[in-house]
C-alpha cells in the first residue's frame, strides 16, 4: 500500500474565523469559542487540481489508484492551523499590527502562527521563531 498525501492552500477569508460566542457558555458561565469555516469555490478548485495531480502522478508511476479514497481531510486536521489572528496594518482586516500587538489593546500580543496571514508548503516553525524574537526585541525596546 502506498499512501499519497497532498496539501493545498485554503483561501484566507474573513468569513472563516474563530470568535467568542456570548450566547453559548460553559458550565462556569464563560463564553465559548466558536469556529465558522467553509470552503470557497476557489478552495474547491484547488482541491480538484490537487486530486488531478495525484491521479496524474499515479498514472506516471504506473500505479493503480483507488480514486474512491481521495478525500478532503476535515477542517482542523491540518498540521499547522493558522491565520485566526491575522497580522496586518488595517484593524478592519487584521487582529494584530506588525508587532503582533492586538489592535487597540495596549500590552496584548499574540505570539504564534495564528498571526501569519497564510502558510506556505513548509511548516511555520522558523517563521514563528523569527516572529517571537522580533516581538521580544520590540517589547524590550518598549519597556526599556
Amino acid at each position: 500500500m502506498i499512501v499519497y498525501a497532498s496539501f493545498g492552500r485554503v483561501e484566507a477569508r474573513a468569513e472563516n474565523r474563530v470568535y467568542i460566542d456570548p450566547t453559548a457558555k460553559d458550565e462556569f458561565g464563560i463564553p465559548l469559542q466558536q469556529v465558522q469555516y467553509s470552503l470557497s469555490n476557489k478552495d474547491r478548485q484547488v482541491a480538484e487540481q490537487v486530486k488531478q495531480g495525484i491521479i496524474q502522478s499515479a498514472a506516471a508511476m504506473g500505479v493503480t489508484l483507488d480514486t474512491s479514497t481521495l478525500t478532503l481531510r476535515p477542517p482542523g486536521s491540518d498540521m499547522y492551523e493558522a491565520s485566526t489572528c491575522r497580522m496586518g496594518d488595517d484593524p478592519a482586516t487584521s487582529t494584530t499590527n506588525r508587532h503582533a500587538q492586538v489592535h487597540g489593546v495596549q500590552g496584548l500580543f499574540v505570539a504564534d502562527n495564528s498571526v501569519l496571514p497564510t502558510l506556505t508548503a513548509a511548516g511555520p516553525v522558523l517563521s514563528n521563531v523569527a516572529l517571537a524574537i522580533r516581538l521580544a526585541d520590540h517589547i524590550v525596546r518598549q519597556t526599556g
